[in-house]
């Protein structure tokens, strides 16, 4: 097939759940399938980055997204119905390049990432479009606006009505849709045509470690910092849980890996905190098999969670919320412990802490998980039936 990518943001570095998702269905669609991809980027990309996704494509266009234009599409989207998630992508020279590439080429199928770049396509007839959502953000900021009050409460609902009304239309409107977990599929409506397809996991990256070689006392977080959910739930680790687990084991370590920290999680690296902010790290899967055990403390978010699939795969154990194994789909107490409360998250921390037995099950267990659940290779079989079916479907 002739595939033609839209997305939201250039996939490398795989520095973000979508991107990493783009990156490994170019690398494995590349194999038996002709990719024509279109992105924008925030940020300029490097000939290196370039190189290792044009690798997989026939071609590839970037389009920039300079900062003066996502202020201005935020300050008009306020105006608008559009969520601002959705205006904040709009740069007219991308409907321009994806026309062109549509009247140059014949392309089988359109695939586009994210409901942020539906509004491209509105007006397509040929080629039919598979959308992949990923995950819902109608069930995203319902979670959020629990989480806060005052006038952000206030924004984050008008967020949420806005978004619901949207991805009602999109449901309504292009028969197939991709989601990565049940969850997601069940806040769409849960109708035929939408695929529940997981994140897959890089298991040549992210390979099995046991106990040798792990710090006996080191606690791990990871992921995109930059990401709402991601710093909330640091955020009420360190004031509800931390206080507890450092009374009892004041040698504990706490590191918290990943792009883009805030200024709030900075600042939770003080003096004797035993707190660590690493930031950015070239290889995450090395301080995974370096940590005790993984944590996973969301308080919202959708999706699959990816730190969990890579922690599982590395062999580290994981204690999550509910929230955060919601897309995982983890059996509690076999493949990962489950909990929401503070208390009963220090306990089930300090039980793997002092029970190196339960921690070696469990490590296994996740790895065990991740091999049956989460191939890019099986994502990437499961993808190009979703493109055959419609494809056979009359148009």
């Amino acid at each position: 097939m002739r595939i033609l990518f839209l997305t939201p943001r250039f996939c490398y570095p795989l520095l973000k759940g979508d991107t990493s998702r783009v990156y490994h269905q170019l690398r494995e669609l590349s194999r038996d399938h002709e990719i024509t991809l279109l992105s924008i980027a925030e940020r300029p990309v490097s000939p290196d980055e370039y190189e290792r996704v044009a690798g997989y494509c026939k071609r590839v266009v970037v389009v920039p997204l300079p900062r003066w234009r996502t202020l201005w599409n935020l300050g008009t989207g306020l105006l608008s119905k559009l969520p601002l998630q959705v205006s904040y992508y709009r740069i007219p020279a991308v409907q321009e390049h994806l026309e062109r590439l549509l009247a140059e080429e014949e392309f089988d199928l359109l695939h586009v990432t994210l409901v942020r770049m539906l509004p491209y396509v509105r007006s397509v007839q040929k080629p039919p479009v598979v959308v992949d959502l990923i995950d819902s953000l109608t069930l995203n900021l319902a979670d959020r606006r629990e989480q806060v009050s005052g006038p952000k409460r206030l924004a984050y609902e008008i967020e949420y009505r806005r978004m619901r009304d949207y991805e009602q239309a999109v449901v309504a409107r292009y028969p197939e849709l991709i989601v990565t977990s049940p969850a997601d599929k069940q806040a769409l409506g849960g109708r035929d045509g939408i695929t529940v397809l997981p994140m897959g996991v890089d298991l040549e990256r992210f390979q099995f470690r046991g106990a040798e070689g792990r710090d006996s006392q080191t606690v791990i977080f990871t992921g995109n910092m930059g990401y709402h959910p991601n710093e909330e739930a640091v955020l009420w680790f360190a004031a509800e849980v931390w206080p507890l687990l450092r009374s009892t084991h004041p040698q504990l370590r706490w590191q918290i890996v990943g792009t883009n920290p805030t200024e709030r999680v900075r600042a939770l690296a003080q003096p004797d905190s035993g707190i660590e902010v690493l930031g950015w790290v070239p290889d995450v899967s090395e301080y995974l098999g370096r940590a005790t055990l993984s944590i996973c403390p969301l308080r919202s978010g959708s999706g699959i969670q990816m730190k969990v699939q890579e922690a599982m795969s590395v062999g580290t154990p994981v204690v999550a919320t509910s929230i955060a194994n919601r897309g995982v789909g983890g059996a509690p107490g076999r493949d990962l412990l489950v909990t929401d409360t503070a208390p009963e998250f220090a306990a089930a921390i300090t039980r793997l802490l002092d029970d190196p037995q339960t921690r070696a099950c469990l490590g296994h267990a996740g790895r065990q998980f991740v091999e049956q659940h989460f191939q890019w290779e099986q994502h990437a079989r499961q993808l190009t039936s979703i493109y055959e079916r419609l494809l056979q479907a009359p148009q």
